[in-house]
């Protein structure tokens, strides 16, 4: 199966550009059929021809598949791009954590040559669409909505409602609506639960909140939330994935419900959440001598 692949990177990644010459030799050899984020020769100062290059918003037209080569902002920043296209998206961790990726720059063109030939599988993730009062353009998120104090050192208070039924007035620092993808992300720091991707659920998470009572809660991902914010600022921000802010007056609503269209990422065959989460979080890691309970008869 013939496909296109697009390349984009956070060009802040250094290691890349080290890397990018044994990468064109590959595509070469290989016939893979690839396009350039325009700004990545001019960047690394490297020929990609006879690759072409286009501008990052019309590469994700063009593509089959985008490749995403840096960590996950990078990942959420083509989410961004990508919308309601659903053009797949394989993550490609240049240092750092990078939890959605399960491929490294280092064994890259090792574990891309199968996904070539077709074998891998694409897993659809829960998107999350807030609407603003008086803003037009609404926010998306993969990983997590976040209503945050912004400039204030004060904390603010976030009336919220599930479904038209009154959830709670959280007086926090902020509130985070996340995904299953998000739990373990800013939500997880903030105490919520990690969640298995393909549950079909959000979280509600207060961050710092003034009350012991206040806990994560998970909702069913049909939930329509309604969150207004009372701040002794003049205002505050809504943010989507950290890529998206957005500068909100005091008392402004934002209504947060799953988005029409997901987010497309690709795994290889051998992908499995719990072994990522072993290996990039150090999951049940446990430094105690154990042998003591293997029972010897």
């Amino acid at each position: 199966m013939a496909q296109t692949f697009g390349v984009t990177v956070n060009t802040n990644k250094k290691l890349f550009g080290n890397k990018l010459p044994d990468f064109l030799e590959w595509f070469r050899k290989n016939n893979v059929d690839i396009i350039f984020d325009e700004r990545i020769p001019a960047d690394y100062q490297i020929d990609v021809s006879p690759f072409n290059t286009l501008p990052k918003s019309q590469l994700v037209k063009e593509v089959d598949m985008l490749l995403a080569f840096g960590g996950d902002g990078t990942i959420l920043h083509s989410v961004q791009m990508i919308g309601a296209l659903e053009t797949p998206i394989l993550g490609i961790n240049v240092g750092g954590l990078g939890f959605m990726t399960d491929i490294t720059l280092e064994d890259f063109c090792q574990r891309f040559h199968p996904i070539t030939k077709g074998e891998y599988n694409i897993e659809s993730r829960l998107m999350l669409r807030g609407d603003i009062v008086g803003d037009d353009k609404p926010l998306y998120a993969l990983n997590e909505m976040v209503i945050e104090k912004g400039g204030s050192v004060r904390v603010i208070q976030v009336h919220t409602e599930v479904n038209g039924c009154y959830l709670n007035s959280y007086v926090s620092d902020g509130l985070i609506i996340s995904t299953p993808t998000g739990s373990t992300g800013y939500s997880l720091s903030s105490g919520g639960p990690i969640v298995v991707p393909n549950n079909d659920v959000m979280i509600i998470n207060p961050i710092c909140p003034h009350s012991l009572t206040n806990r994560p809660i998970i909702l069913s991902a049909s939930s329509t939330i309604c969150a207004k914010t009372r701040t002794e600022h003049p205002e505050f921000i809504i943010a989507a994935d950290g890529q998206d802010l957005r500068h909100c007056k005091t008392r402004t609503a934002v209504t947060i419900k799953r988005a029409e269209f997901c987010a497309q990422l690709v795994k290889p065959l051998d992908s499995n959440f719990y072994t990522l989460l072993h290996d990039k979080l150090d999951w049940g890691k446990d430094l105690r001598d154990k042998s003591r309970w293997s029972h010897d008869s």
